[in-house]
């Protein structure tokens, strides 16, 4: 392969370096912290976590004064809606204060263009000194496995997109999917003569459960993409973008 093909690749690694690292900006400085919602009459608040499912759902003291039982679930899903709003926004106000379009619209403008030196791309440092030669073809078919293998797994976790959260006595329902709330069910029967104490402990643990679930399908999903050895084949491809020559051998 010529040099104009090396160089090439090396000016693709340092975008997405580049790309990276102002993903990675964006989301210290970008993450609202605390956003809440309150559903139109006030029974319940719902304040979100850094991964969008909510960090708590409160009912207010006077809840029955507000809202009927059979609505107290709706009022659940309306303070969420009223939550995530509120992210939006601060999340439009980041984007336009960080002025981060322009710097996306730069990125993308130097991609392609001439190095400014012939200087090697900073990688990250990982340590590369056992890593075994391999030829570049076998390393790109193990690469293309993984990938296939990714999209299997892929299609897998699609199976089960939500889960159901429930309280110890199955009075209250919450159905999430990773990173939202999408539904709350609450017993009519039982929420009707519940205070504000019991209604809240319920809550907490539906909400408990529904992330004890979805934290199990993460770990069985990071179990499977640990067995296709994916930071071996990194550090094989780093060590061959520290030494273009191997490509030409």
């Amino acid at each position: 392969m010529d040099d104009e093909f090396i160089r090439g690749l090396q000016q693709f690694q340092q975008h997405a370096l580049n790309l990276q690292s102002m993903m990675t900006d964006m989301q210290n400085r970008m993450v609202p912290q605390g956003a809440e919602g309150t559903d139109t009459q006030g029974a319940v608040t719902v304040r979100l976590a850094a991964d969008g499912l909510p960090e708590f759902i409160r009912a207010a003291s006077d809840w029955q004064r507000r809202q009927p039982p059979e609505a107290i679930g709706a009022a659940v899903s309306e303070a969420y809606g009223a939550a995530v709003s509120e992210q939006m926004t601060a999340w439009g106000q980041a984007l336009e204060d960080g002025d981060w379009q322009s710097k996306a619209d730069q990125l993308d403008s130097q991609f392609g263009q001439p190095a400014a030196s012939a200087a090697q791309p900073d990688i990250p440092e990982r340590d590369l000194r056992y890593v075994v030669s391999r030829p570049l073809d076998e390393l790109a078919e193990d690469v293309l496995s993984a990938f296939d293998a990714l999209e299997r797994m892929d299609e897998t976790a699609s199976g089960p997109d939500e889960v159901n959260g429930t309280s110890a006595g199955r009075h209250v329902t919450l159905v999430v999917s990773k990173g939202a709330l999408r539904s709350c069910e609450v017993d009519r029967q039982w929420v009707a003569g519940q205070s504000y104490i019991g209604l809240n402990q319920a809550f907490e643990e539906a909400l408990g459960d529904a992330r004890e679930k979805l934290s199990s399908i993460e770990a069985a999903a990071a179990d499977g993409l640990a067995g296709l050895q994916v930071d071996s084949l990194v550090d094989e491809a780093l060590a061959i973008l520290r030494d273009p020559q191997r490509f030409i051998d």
